[in-house]
């Protein structure tokens, strides 16, 4: 049985991820509005960015819906096309407003990118140069295929529809090559950078990274999923395969949920913090990242509640926990070797 021209199916796949997306979506948000170190102004930006791609996303997939339910009930009328017309020939406000959210989608995304790329080349605009241009003239070539795709559905002049169809065919073409390639230079240079920072960390502190750590640090931080999947989808629509479908529908969750995923490891604490992104061996910054990360992983487990009884030298520190009589004094053994674990006594007043 040959396949439908449009998988049905594929609207539950979307389904499926923008779901997963909506709980992110909300732990996400909650971590922003959570976080004491973010201001106001930072707390609204960052939730208006994640809630902005979720809205984008979300029309997507609804309009997604109109259009398979629309197709199914037209189809069901007594005097009505069929559901292969009505699958194949889409209303034209329905098509420019799905395409118009994609790509808005697609845009955000770029820039997020962009931005990270400029924030952990330590601000270098030079580096950012090209990704800039590309996704300007994205810009454009979206525009352009969006109005002749809206004239080609509304044109009765056969002339005026070819000619649309030939501006159509170039100016996408052209734009989903300049978003491929404004993915594919950002996620390499993201990812150049993390490598380039964890070697430099390594040779500083003499540390290594928990690899788990480190193998998520990687996709993540340089959005490796979202040049994955539009890499799929701009290969299988230029060969009008019909799994073009699927992959366009993942993508426009992926557009959302890939800057979605570093806003959260940023607002959790868990990506390097600015400073930290020079290559240069300066132990004095990347020990503190280290320490950072290992208060985070669980360091306490490491630290031993009892009495020492010789000491080499001491360093006491009182902090009030649970109340004014009960305090806790921690007393840092430093030896000839590699310095010990922190080693807590607690005194009761």
């Amino acid at each position: 049985m040959a396949s439908p021209p449009v998988p049905i199916s594929s609207l539950i796949v979307e389904d499926w991820f923008h779901g997963l997306y909506t709980a992110g979506m909300f732990l996400t948000v909650w971590m922003i509005l959570t976080n004491t170190s973010y201001n106001a102004a930072r707390k609204a930006a960052l939730s208006g960015i994640v809630l902005g791609m979720y809205t984008c996303s979300t029309m997507h997939s609804a309009l997604q819906w109109l259009y398979y339910s629309r197709a199914i009930d037209e189809n069901e009328l007594p005097d009505g096309p069929g559901l292969l017309f009505s699958l194949t020939h889409l209303a034209p406000w329905i098509e420019a407003t799905g395409d118009t959210f994609f790509c808005l989608n697609i845009l955000i995304a770029d820039i997020l990118f962009i931005w990270r790329c400029w924030v952990v080349w330590q601000k270098r605009l030079a580096i950012v140069i090209l990704p800039m241009v590309m996704a300007t003239c994205g810009i454009a070539m979206a525009a352009r295929f969006i109005v002749a795709q809206v004239t080609l559905e509304t044109s009765g002049d056969a002339f005026t529809s070819i000619k649309r169809m030939q501006d159509f065919v170039s100016f996408s073409t052209a734009y989903f090559v300049l978003s491929i390639a404004t993915s594919l230079s950002t996620t390499f240079l993201l990812a150049l950078r993390i490598v380039m920072v964890q070697r430099a960390a390594v040779k500083a502190t003499g540390h290594r990274k928990n690899p788990f750590s480190a193998a998520i640090e990687i996709p993540v931080e340089s959005a490796a999923l979202y040049s994955l999947t539009l890499l799929i989808f701009v290969i299988l629509n230029v060969t009008k395969n019909v799994n073009a479908f699927y992959a366009q529908n993942i993508h426009a969750q992926m557009t959302g949920i890939a800057p979605m995923l570093i806003v959260l490891r940023v607002a959790a604490g868990h990506s390097r913090p600015d400073t930290a992104w020079s290559t240069r061996p300066d132990p004095s910054i990347h020990a503190h990242t280290r320490s950072v990360n290992e208060n985070q992983n669980g360091i306490m487990s490491r630290i031993r509640f009892h009495r020492p009884t010789n000491t080499t030298s001491t360093s006491e520190v009182e902090d009030g926990i649970g109340g004014d009589t009960d305090r806790m004094k921690g007393i840092v053994h430093i030896g000839k070797g590699a310095p010990s674990d922190a080693e807590l006594t607690k005194e009761t007043a």
